[in-house]
């Protein structure tokens, strides 16, 4: 039976990688994109949505790649691979440490979000573009209750 929970855990942890890669595929695409309009002159395309869109891609898969390095470290600690990789903050030692890691990515990936949502609804904001910040928040409470001692 652990050989079939270690596969699965290297087989998540590599599509999850993978899904990091497109992410990021997809977020030089789009600034290259923007960069293309920029260049050509095409300012009214609003070629800064297109960057900030791609900043979030990037925040996403960063987000990817945490949680694939950090659950790979937590359930296979002996593999080849995930020794070499060094990262003192992406160090979990249980599961509640790679949460508040993730916590901490999703958070900013969620800023982002908000301040694309906003620069795209410049012209009809609406109170519906409140609930990310309010998300933002309850998270955010959450985590520092968590971390707090009980």
């Amino acid at each position: 039976m652990s050989v079939l929970f270690r596969y699965t855990i290297i087989i998540t942890c590599s599509f999850t990688i993978l899904n990091a890669i497109m992410f990021v595929a997809i977020s030089a695409y789009r600034s290259v994109h923007a960069y293309i309009l920029v260049f050509q002159g095409k300012i009214e395309e609003r070629p800064g949505v297109h960057l900030v869109e791609a900043l979030d891609g990037f925040l996403l898969a960063l987000v990817f790649l945490i949680f694939a390095i950090g659950f790979g470290k937590l359930f296979l600690p002996d593999h080849r691979f995930l020794r070499s990789i060094n990262i003192a903050w992406l160090q979990p030692k249980s599961f509640s440490d790679l949460k508040h890691i993730l916590w901490e990515a999703v958070l900013t990936t969620l800023v982002i979000l908000f301040g694309i949502s906003i620069v795209q609804d410049i012209d009809a904001l609406q109170w519906t573009h409140l609930v990310i910040p309010a998300s933002i928040a309850f998270v955010g409470i959450g985590s520092r209750m968590l971390r707090e001692p009980h």
